[in-house]
């Protein structure tokens, strides 16, 4: 009887345990990728003071890029990867499910729009929008949360903070 009693207190601890110790490892995950993005926003810096301040002509999306086709473009990890000590930086370590990294070399999009000008000649800055909200690079799917909700995407922004799109 007493053996019971104990596996169900145990039972009972692990139930409640449970979904708290995966609600810490999700944040885990969330800081080590916004980390992650962080550094790639200091790289991003380098480059371009290396290069006049232009954004780098890159794609957005490689794996769509033809190789055979002149005009394709180089994926970002080949302009920003000389800046950084780690190419593992490129990778959110919540990319498990599509596995970004493994077919783009980046768990993270790049806003490619912004290729080949300098941030205060893109469209958003036109407009009058401030660095802060023009993004540069993204999670490519809400690997943090459920889609279309406040933390399930990350952001690096011109300003080079990151954020979420409700908490820039």
């Amino acid at each position: 009887m007493e053996l019971l009693v104990v596996i169900s207190v145990i039972a009972l601890l692990m139930g409640i345990l449970m979904p708290v110790l995966h609600t810490a490892r999700s944040a885990g995950l969330r800081t080590v990728c916004k980390s992650n993005l962080r550094n790639i926003g200091l790289a991003f810096r380098m480059y371009l003071d290396d290069n006049g301040e232009v954004m780098p002509p890159a794609s957005g999306f490689p794996s769509l890029e033809d190789p055979e086709d002149p005009t394709s473009k180089p994926p970002i990890t080949d302009f920003i990867l000389p800046y950084l000590s780690e190419p593992k930086t490129f990778k959110c370590p919540a990319d498990r499910v599509k596995k970004y990294f493994l077919s783009e070399g980046s768990s993270y999009g790049y806003y490619s729009r912004l290729g080949g000008k300098r941030i205060s000649q893109s469209r958003w800055a036109e407009r009058g929008e401030k660095e802060r909200n023009i993004h540069v690079m993204y999670d490519y799917e809400p690997f943090h949360g459920k889609r279309g909700k406040p933390g399930a995407k990350n952001y690096l922004y011109a300003d080079w903070h990151v954020g979420d799109l409700k908490t820039q």
